[in-house]
């Protein structure tokens, strides 16, 4: 097993746990392939965001983030302390 960390210029850099809560999960599931990918993609591009804008800093309290991606409302908890981001709530619209 290889395990991959920071480089060695980027020091204090931290990794992002990304969870999708257990009661979120069906509804992730329950997507398209194209609009999961676009919700994943998010997430991880908020965690690596976090990671580079947290590390180092002083410690701040976990805050909620609502945001729209694909058509479907996200409910994100960061919290930096713990290096964790959750996607706390998906909803999408009701077609017409």
């Amino acid at each position: 097993m290889t395990l991959a960390g920071p480089p060695q210029d980027s020091p204090g850099l931290q990794a992002f746990t990304v969870l999708i809560a257990r009661g979120v999960q069906p509804t992730v599931d329950g997507l398209s392939a194209e609009v999961r990918r676009a919700v994943l993609a998010e997430l991880f591009r908020m965690g690596t965001q976090a990671s580079e804008n947290h590390s180092g800093h002083t410690p701040c309290p976990p805050y909620t983030l609502r945001l729209d991606v694909a058509d479907c409302r996200m409910h994100v908890e960061l919290d930096p302390m713990r290096t964790r981001l959750s996607l706390t709530g998906l909803t999408r619209p009701r077609p017409h």
